[in-house]
């Protein structure tokens, strides 16, 4: 699912960057280093694209080292699937324009599902490193 996001707001940010380029509000040369002044949108989808590959490079781990030690039961697989729908829902929060949102929930969202990450971390040290 989290993969799916991840090529989801690639192509949108491509698609926006192009449109932005296409119609002048942006300068191909600012996307060398980032500089300059983007349209809110632009720069909201740029920080989503760069937020999927922030906290979920930590659940892509715990997952792998889950099938790799062939460690897991179903609250893992509970705490996993918490935090795909909590980070389903953060996404959906950044899609919308940022600078009028109000960013309560979204960190509200944002906390609840680094909790269950957090939780799956402890528990697969508890499990794996701990008692085994």
């Amino acid at each position: 699912m989290l993969v799916f996001l991840n090529l989801f707001s690639v192509f949108r940010l491509i698609y926006l960057a192009t449109i932005h380029t296409l119609n002048k509000s942006v300068r191909i040369s600012q996307f060398r280093l980032y500089d300059g002044n983007f349209p809110d949108k632009l720069r909201s989808a740029r920080h989503q694209f760069q937020n999927m590959f922030q906290v979920p490079v930590l659940f892509y781990l715990l997952c792998l080292l889950h099938i790799l030690f062939d460690n897991y039961g179903q609250l893992d697989i509970v705490l996993s699937w918490l935090f795909v729908i909590f980070r389903l829902i953060h996404f959906f929060i950044r899609i919308q324009n940022q600078v009028s949102i109000n960013v309560l929930p979204r960190t509200f969202i944002f906390v609840l599902s680094l909790l269950f990450l957090t939780l799956g971390w402890i528990k697969f040290f508890i499990d794996n490193v701990i008692f085994s």
